[in-house]
């Protein structure tokens, strides 16, 4: 049943906006990417110079690849602190009044666990070429925090491509129900955060 659409709601800032949008756009950009990069450096199945078949191309494009995926993941890092913090201290608009209370309780633990782990994969891609010494961004050394270990880096690696799939697994959701809100129950939750909308 369609939801009255006339009564007052406010949005976010357009500042939340905007950093909600970049840094969707971003990820959409590096899921992709970090999964392509990582099979072709490890998986795809290629002919080298003397006619063997090797597993893994590193040559000028993957390099490309994943100073690519290292600077879009530390530019995600910087932006979601950001918006983390201007959460923190500006407040978001309250809840949708038409919305049961159970799902904007779902809705929160959604949003909270993407931030947890738009912080925490980064953190641990970098944590994992730090271990690695696979620091080198487009010619550029970003600086070591650890001891070399490469089988530190390996594990570390590991978990954050599992933290990858949770992002996306938790973006699908978080898409899910944008299209349950919009479409089915007719709301007004969607559009709170749509670019310059005004209600």
């Amino acid at each position: 049943m369609a939801q009255d659409r006339r009564y007052a709601l406010p949005t976010y800032t357009p500042t939340a906006r905007a950093l909600h949008w970049l840094i969707a756009f971003l990820v959409f950009i590096q899921l992709p990417l970090g999964l392509y990069m990582s099979y072709r450096g490890n998986e795809m199945i290629t002919v080298n110079e003397k006619g063997e078949t090797v597993k893994g191309i590193f040559d000028a494009l993957t390099g490309v690849l994943y100073s690519s995926h290292k600077l879009i993941g530390l530019t995600i890092f910087l932006l979601i602190v950001v918006r983390l913090l201007y959460r923190l201290t500006q407040g978001a608009p309250r809840p949708d009044p038409s919305v049961p209370a159970a799902l904007t309780g779902v809705s929160h633990l959604v949003h909270w666990m993407l931030y947890l782990l738009l912080i925490a994969v980064p953190i641990a891609g970098y944590l994992a070429i730090s271990y690695g010494r696979y620091l080198e961004v487009f010619g550029i050394p970003l600086p070591a925090l650890t001891e070399k270990n490469m089988d530190m880096s390996k594990e570390i690696f590991e978990w954050h491509e599992t933290g990858a799939f949770l992002i996306l697994a938790f973006v699908t959701l978080h898409i899910l129900a944008a299209i349950y809100h919009k479409f089915i129950r007719k709301d007004r939750v969607v559009e709170r955060m749509l670019p310059n909308k005004i209600v």
